[in-house]
């Protein structure tokens, strides 16, 4: 018998600064207003502008787009022409909170699971996110 799970392919595409005008003209005016506070302290363009370069590099994915895909191998991230891909083997639990879920590799909460694992946000799907990960894996984790 086949896991028509499996089979089943969900992409979805999040894009943050288009879903939250707020966030993003916050986004925008923050590393502006600090790199002006610290041209006038310190009177130097050249660490007002690492300021903002720093400030801004810090931000970047809130300003373009990840798509998302689960398929009968696993989930893969792009974002900004980087790809992050997990099998569905890898993925021993995860742990769902209010804007994403992270997908671990350890079967216990563990500090390492920020470098080793995949986080991935929500946008306006939780629900098929959360109901594909309960078809696909274990249970998540208890915190």
């Amino acid at each position: 018998m086949t896991d028509p799970a499996a089979d089943h392919v969900f992409e979805w595409t999040v894009h943050p600064v288009r879903e939250s005008m707020p966030k993003a003209v916050i986004a925008i005016v923050f590393p502006v207003a600090v790199s002006a506070l610290v041209l006038l302290w310190t009177r130097s363009a050249f660490w007002s502008g690492l300021g903002f370069v720093l400030l801004f590099a810090s931000e970047f994915p809130f300003f373009i787009r990840t798509v998302y895909r689960f398929d009968g191998d696993g989930v893969t991230m792009k974002r900004g022409g980087v790809t992050i891909a997990r099998k569905w083997e890898q993925v021993r639990s995860y742990y769902p909170d209010r804007n994403g879920v992270q997908l671990s590799p350890y079967l216990k909460p563990s500090w390492m699971e920020n470098f080793r694992g995949v986080y991935l946000q929500y946008g306006r799907h939780k629900e098929e996110i959360l109901e594909q990960l309960e078809q696909r894996l274990p249970q998540p984790a208890k915190q």
